[in-house]
Order: structure tokens, then sequence, then C-alpha cells
């Protein structure tokens, strides 16, 4: 007697709502797979994404171009499933831009006015932020006709120094954060740039940026900063110092958390909070190659928490269950118990070394992922495929959208 075959599921008939909620907490590249199974599916799928109703946390992403690309795409290396995702974006080409932060989803660039822009590639909507001529100790100068000429940026007691219309970018921006996802409204963004790492911020829709006086101790020379749960910005200076400011309309008021504990200096040094809520001080290490190899190389990586109670570091040797992400991202760590195909007690970097980033588009970049345990760095991928310009950079993608 011939057996009988027990028909397969048909996954198609799922109603929708329940397919709706199973998608939506899917991974994106899941989510895009889901798409391949069926026309329902796909339809499920392509709305949750337009509609910008699909807000599952995702795992981190790289982001950089390719000449195979060109310059209006750019490409997200998941490290979810180590697999590569082309977006397309809008103009300015994103391979003529400089690219200062990312944080909440959304990258934050200079196009070659030296004029910022918000940039979500998971959704491709832009935001244009207040003008480069707005900022603090810069001054646009224009020639008889009206035409913008150049910018002159101040330093204090110096004479202005003259910076060609695209040539600004790179001298005035080092790290741009952002308080919130802006679709979720009421963002703030932080920017940290020169004269002497100062801190300007504006909310969307500000016509000018409104700069931030510093404590009494001169100049700030601010490394890195972050928003906390409670909204209010804490910024840390490259002697370890910890600066808390509540932002209120258009003024910040400044308070020192924590004192300078570093001897020297720093040129790569980071502020985070753990998933417990511990807070760190991250203390990067490089060294100057030349050759092919020609370019900034992380060696070491040492993290502190900062006791806020008795005003000390204490070394940290373990990030436990948590991975690190640093370089012009917002710096995070997270939990690799909510994100399970990240490596805990690893440091992701990306090359952020202002110095370096001066000096040319061809030095290759320094990205890679640190071991604590063994004090070791190895490469993403091998080999690597972006080009060294812009700089790589991490990105937590977000798919909500600004509400019209």
């Amino acid at each position: 007697m011939e057996e009988s075959t027990a028909a397969g599921p048909d996954w198609s008939k799922l109603p929708s709502d329940i397919l709706t909620t199973v998608l939506g907490r899917l991974e994106f590249p899941d989510l895009f797979s889901a798409a391949d199974v069926c026309a329902s599916w796909r339809s499920i799928s392509r709305a949750l994404r337009r509609l910008g109703i699909y807000s599952r946390p995702q795992t981190p992403c790289l982001f950089y171009t390719t000449a195979a690309a060109g310059t209006r795409a750019a490409e997200l290396l998941s490290l979810a499933d180590k697999k590569a995702y082309r977006a397309r974006l809008p103009d300015p080409p994103i391979g003529e831009r400089n690219i200062v932060g990312s944080s909440h989803g959304w990258l934050v660039t200079a196009d070659a006015r030296s004029e910022l822009h918000l940039l979500n590639p998971a959704t491709g909507e832009q935001v244009a932020l207040p003008s480069v001529g707005t900022i603090e100790k810069v001054s646009p100068v224009f020639d008889p006709a009206g035409n913008l000429q150049r910018y002159d940026l101040s330093f204090y007691d110096e004479d202005p120094l003259p910076y060609a219309v695209d040539e600004l970018r790179g001298v005035l921006y080092l790290k741009v954060v952002l308080s919130c996802d802006p679709s979720m409204g009421d963002c703030t963004v932080v920017l940290i740039h020169n004269p002497y790492r100062d801190i300007s911020f504006a909310r969307i829709g500000d016509e000018k940026w409104h700069w931030v006086p510093s404590l009494p101790r001169e100049p700030p020379e601010y490394s890195d900063c972050i928003f906390g749960n409670d909204g209010v910005l804490y910024a840390m200076n490259r002697l370890g110092g910890i600066h808390r400011y509540a932002i209120e309309g258009s003024c910040a008021v400044p308070e020192m958390i924590f004192k300078d504990t570093s001897p020297f200096s720093a040129y790569n040094a980071y502020i985070a909070k753990t998933s417990s809520g511990d807070v760190l001080q991250v203390w990067r290490i490089t060294k100057s190659t030349s050759g092919e190899q020609k370019g900034i190389h992380t060696t070491r990586v040492d993290i502190y928490k900062a006791d806020l109670d008795s005003q000390q570091i204490v070394h940290v040797p373990t990030l436990g269950d948590d991975a690190l992400f640093i370089g012009h991202n917002c710096t995070y760590c997270l939990s690799t118990k909510d994100y399970p195909r990240l490596l805990p007690n690893h440091v992701y970097f990306t090359d952020d070394d202002e110095y370096s980033l001066m000096d040319g588009h061809e030095i290759r970049r320094d990205v890679g992922i640190f071991n604590l345990e063994d004090q070791c760095s190895y490469a993403i991928v091998s080999p690597q495929p972006w080009l060294n310009w812009p700089t790589p950079i991490w990105i937590i993608p977000s798919f909500n959208k600004i509400q019209k």
C-alpha cells in the first residue's frame, strides 16, 4: 500500500496581524529573507519598512562606501549575518561627504560646502542642520558679487585662519551625537568642534548653533560625549574630566561631576555606559605605520570605571557580556545577551583619528575588533571591501520614519 504524503503547512495563509507581529521582531536581514517566501510575506515586509513601523532593535552594522557601489550608494555590513546590503542614498553623493557622527540609526555628514546633514541610510530620509556659518568662531567671507568665497576660523586670541569652503569641514568637525532618534521628535544635536574641541548644540529645526561656554578651565578639549537616560549631556575632556550639561532652550549649564584623572591629554578617549549602568572611560592606544599599510593602527584598549563617589578611576579588565563600539559613532555598550551575534568582551572600532583623517583620503583606515582577553585585534572581514574615504562608521539601523 502506498504511503500518503502529508501536505506541509501553507505559510501564506497566516493571518496578516500575526504575520506582521512575527516579521516585526526579526533582524532586518531575516526580514529581507522572509520577503522571498511568498507574495503575502513580501507585501507585509515591504509595508513594515515603507510605513516606518518596523522598530525592532537592530544589531550594529558597518557603514562604508565601495568603488562598485559608486558615489551615490553605500553598503551596510551586518554583524548579524556577516553579509553586506546596498543602500541608494540621496544627493549630495555620499562618496563626496565627510562622515562625522552616527546616532540612533542616523549618520551625520558634511557636504562639499561644509554644511551638515542628518541621513538615515535605512529609510533614505535626510534633514539639513543649521548652517556652518552660525557656529561660534566661524565667519563666512563673501566676494563682491555675494558668492561664498571662504570661511575664517578664529582660535580665540589668535588671528583667524582662512579655509576653502570644502576644506573647513575637515578641520572644524570632530564628532556629532544625537539625543534620540529624530523620528521620535525633539531631537538635540551636539557637536564637538574646533577651535579647541568646543561644544555647540542645536535642535532639529533651529536656525543656528548654540555655543556652550565651558567651565573656567580653558580650553575645554572635549574628546567625547553621550546623553544619559535622563536626557542630560555628559561630556568628557581629554584628561578624563566629566562635565554634565543640562540643556534648556538655547543655554546649557555646566557642572563638573568627575575631576581630571589623566596626567596627559589623550587623542582617542571615549565615555560610555555599560548595560548595567556603570560609567566607563575608554582609552585607545594607537601607533603609526608606513608603507602599504600606512595609517593609524589600534594596539591596545584600556577601560576604566569612573567612580563618581570616590572621584577615582578603577581599571576594568573585562566587559563581561558586553560589547563596546567606538569611533565616530556615539559610543555605546551592548549586552550580548540581547544581541547574541556580537562577541562579548570585545571592542568594535573604526578610525576617528583627528590628524590622520586630515592628512589624506588614501590612508588605510583603522577598522577591526579588539579582544580584551588576549589583547589582540583582527579584521572584521578580509579582504576589506571598503574605500578609505569616507571613513567607515558603526551604525545601528533604524527603520522609523519622521512623521510629516
